[in-house]
């Protein structure tokens, strides 16, 4: 074969191939995309409502201690453990139970002289948490604790608290999911959409704390203590998701 013939089946082969290739590539599927995803039901509308009950407190919490003084230690524990007892038993004599009563601190401190050195005593100290459920008659359990802890009685304040909320919640969950509602209902309009179904609900609340009713850290001696509860109120925050159609 000449060498002519040769390099025209060279070329010849080398056109073939071309020819193949572009087919192939004229042929090959065009690339497919995805759809976009639709927007899941649950990224609809996310709101906050916040709703608050009030009612009356239905305990009082009194924080009454005996302090007294003496030369020595024990002189000074003695005093203040036998005006303390009394203090107890003047709270049974109120028909307060003996699980109202609990003793929130005990402590025992030198007294010093004039040159701040030299001791000249020990100061005794018992601290009692008085819990009275019979508001009617608060201030009259109150004089008689004071009373029986005599001249050693300190009174150092009172506190009103809401030990049975539930219902007090339940009043302040329904004003903040009413809330929630009426905004996600706004935003849904104001989109052009409908409100969906509930897909997440979450809760905070704060429950109803005691209400200070200072009385001073001095002592204090009278038939009757006038007290008044006021009210103690419950706070609810919700947050909740509402898909959107």
């Amino acid at each position: 074969m000449s060498v002519r013939r040769t390099r025209s089946a060279v070329f010849a082969v080398l056109a073939l191939m071309a020819v193949v290739a572009a087919v192939t590539v004229l042929a090959r599927p065009a690339a497919v995309r995805a759809a976009p995803e639709e927007t899941p039901p649950e990224a609809g509308v996310q709101v906050e409502g916040v709703g608050t009950a009030a009612g009356s407190p239905d305990v009082l919490r009194v924080t009454i201690g005996v302090e007294t003084t003496a030369g020595s230690v024990t002189d000074a524990v003695q005093g203040a453990s036998a005006a303390a007892g009394r203090v107890l038993e003047a709270a049974h004599g109120e028909g307060v139970s003996t699980d109202d009563v609990r003793t929130v601190n005990v402590s025992v401190y030198p007294t010093y002289g004039d040159d701040g050195q030299a001791i000249t005593g020990y100061t005794a100290r018992h601290d009692l948490e008085v819990t009275l459920r019979d508001l009617s008659s608060a201030g009259t359990a109150i004089g008689s604790l004071v009373d029986a802890g005599g001249d050693a009685a300190r009174l150092q304040g009172v506190a009103f608290s809401l030990e049975d909320d539930a219902t007090l919640q339940q009043e302040a969950r329904a004003e903040a999911f009413a809330a929630a509602q009426e905004k996600a209902a706004q935003y849904a309009e104001l989109t052009g959409r409908e409100l969906g179904e509930v897909v997440e609900v979450r809760e905070q609340t704060t429950p109803s704390g005691p209400v200070p009713y200072a009385m001073g850290d001095a002592a204090v001696a009278a038939e009757s203590v006038p007290v008044q509860p006021g009210t103690s109120s419950v706070s609810v925050t919700v947050q909740v998701r509402w898909s959107l159609r």
